[in-house]
C-alpha cells in the first residue's frame, strides 16, 4: 500500500483539530491583505513562510517534505472566511482608511502601534494575542533569574480580556513557548494598579483582574484592597507608608508591561467622576465645562486633548494612585515600559485618546472602529 503524501500544511487538520487557531490564521490572512497590501501570490508564500517556522504555532501542521497544497486560488476564499469573521470590510477598506486618517489629522499617533478591530470581540481577541506576544518575548529574551512585572488595572473592559485570555489558552504562544513551570512562578509577577472599587463592579476590581490573568497564565499575583478615595491625607499618608503597599507600589513603578484601559470622564458611569461627584459635584460639573475632552488613566485625569496631567484640587490628597501621569509617560518613553491600552466607543475615542497618544503614554493601543472615528473627530478640532 503506498504511503499516503502528507500535506505541505494541512488546514483541514487544523481546522478540525484547533478551531480557535485556525481562526487566528484566519485573522493572519486579512492582516496581510488589509495592513500589509500583498497580493494573493505573496500571502500564499508568506503562510508557508510561517507554518514552516519552528516556533509557529502551526508548526505541527506543515510537512517540508509533503507536496504543495495551497494554491493562489486558496488566499481569496480564506479572505471570505475572514470577512465572514468579522476580521476585515472588505471593499472601502475600512481598516486601512481609518489609519490613514488618524496619521493625517495626528501626526504623533505614528509613534504608537495602533490596532483596529471591527467589533468587541475581535478588539479584545487582538489585545490579548498583543499582550501575549509581548509577556512571552520579554520573558524568553531575560536571564532566568530576571524578575517580569505586569501591572494591570481593573474595570469591565480588562475583565473581559481575563475571559477572552481564558477561552484562548491553548493557542497562546506563552503556553507553547514558556512549559517551564519554575521558570513561569520566579519570573512573573502580575500586580493590580488600581484599588478600590465600588461593591457593584466588585468583579472588575485591579485585584480580581491580575488574580485572573495570574491564574490563566499559571504565575504569581500581587494585589492589594484598599480605597480609591481616603477621608483625609493623613489617612492616605498612613496607607502608603504601610510596608506591603510600598513595596507593591515599587513593583508598579518597575513594570515591564502594563495593560489598561483608558476612561472619559465626561462619563458619569466612569469610576474617577463617580468618586469627584461623591466629594464635590459642582467641581465635577466645573472641570468638565472647563475642559472639552477630559480623559482619565489610573485614577489620573489629564486633558484629553494634549494630555496635561490636571489635579483634581478637591480631592488631590485624599485619592490614591501608584502611578501618576507623568510617571507613565516618563516610563513609556524611556523604553521601560510597554503600555497597552484598550479603548472602545466612539466617546473614550473622542474625550480621551488624543492626549494619550500626545504625551506618548502608551506604547500600544486597541481600538474598535467607532473609537478610531472619535479620536479622528477630535484631532480634526484641535
Amino acid at each position: 500500500m503506498a504511503k499516503e503524501t502528507v500535506k505541505k500544511f494541512d488546514y483541514e487538520r487544523l481546522k478540525r483539530k484547533d478551531p480557535l487557531l485556525y481562526r487566528q490564521l484566519l485573522y493572519e490572512i486579512a492582516c496581510l491583505f488589509v495592513k500589509k497590501r500583498l497580493n494573493y501570490s505573496q500571502i500564499r508564500k508568506e503562510i508557508y513562510k510561517r507554518a514552516s517556522d519552528s516556533k509557529s504555532q502551526h508548526h505541527e501542521y506543515y510537512d517540508k517534505n509533503g507536496e504543495d497544497n495551497i494554491k493562489r486560488s486558496w488566499v481569496p476564499r480564506r479572505i471570505a472566511e475572514a470577512i465572514k469573521n468579522d476580521f476585515i470590510t472588505l471593499g472601502d477598506f475600512e481598516d486601512a482608511d481609518l489609519r490613514n486618517d488618524i496619521y493625517r489629522f495626528l501626526p504623533e499617533a505614528k509613534d504608537v502601534n495602533i490596532t483596529l478591530a471591527p467589533d468587541n470581540d475581535a478588539l479584545i481577541r487582538q489585545a490579548c494575542l498583543d499582550f501575549d506576544k509581548k509577556l512571552t518575548d520579554k520573558v524568553k529574551s531575560s536571564p532566568r533569574d530576571t524578575q517580569i512585572i505586569v501591572g494591570v488595572s481593573g474595570g469591565k473592559t480588562l475583565l473581559e480580556f481575563t475571559k477572552t485570555l481564558h477561552d484562548i489558552r491553548k493557542s497562546l504562544k506563552w503556553s507553547k513557548e514558556v512549559p517551564d513551570m519554575k521558570m513561569k512562578n520566579k519570573k512573573v509577577i502580575i500586580c493590580s494598579l488600581t484599588s478600590g472599587g465600588s461593591r457593584e463592579n466588585i468583579a472588575a476590581l485591579s485585584d480580581t483582574v491580575a488574580a485572573n490573568i495570574a491564574q490563566e497564565l499559571d504565575v504569581q499575583a500581587s494585589g492589594f484592597l484598599g480605597p480609591p478615595l481616603f477621608k483625609d491625607k493623613e489617612a492616605k499618608d498612613i496607607f502608603i507608608k504601610d510596608e506591603e503597599v510600598q513595596s507593591h507600589i515599587d513593583f508598579a513603578h518597575r513594570a515591564n508591561i502594563i495593560l489598561t484601559s483608558v476612561g472619559n470622564v465626561n462619563d458619569d458611569e466612569a469610576l474617577t467622576s463617580q468618586i469627584i461627584n461623591s466629594v464635590d459635584s459642582n467641581y465635577l460639573a466645573e472641570l468638565r465645562g472647563q475642559y472639552a475632552h477630559l480623559g482619565d488613566i489610573l485614577y489620573n485625569c489629564y486633558n484629553g486633548d494634549n494630555g496635561n496631567p490636571i489635579p483634581l484640587v478637591p480631592i488631590h490628597d485624599r485619592v490614591f494612585s501608584v502611578i501618576a501621569c507623568r510617571d507613565l509617560w516618563t516610563m513609556v518613553d524611556n523604553k521601560q515600559t510597554e503600555c497597552i491600552v484598550v479603548a472602545k466607543g466612539y466617546k473614550k475615542g473622542y474625550h480621551a485618546l488624543c492626549g494619550l497618544i500626545v504625551r506618548t503614554m502608551a506604547s500600544d493601543i486597541h481600538m474598535d472602529f467607532e473609537c478610531a472615528r472619535g479620536l479622528i473627530a477630535a484631532a480634526k478640532e484641535r
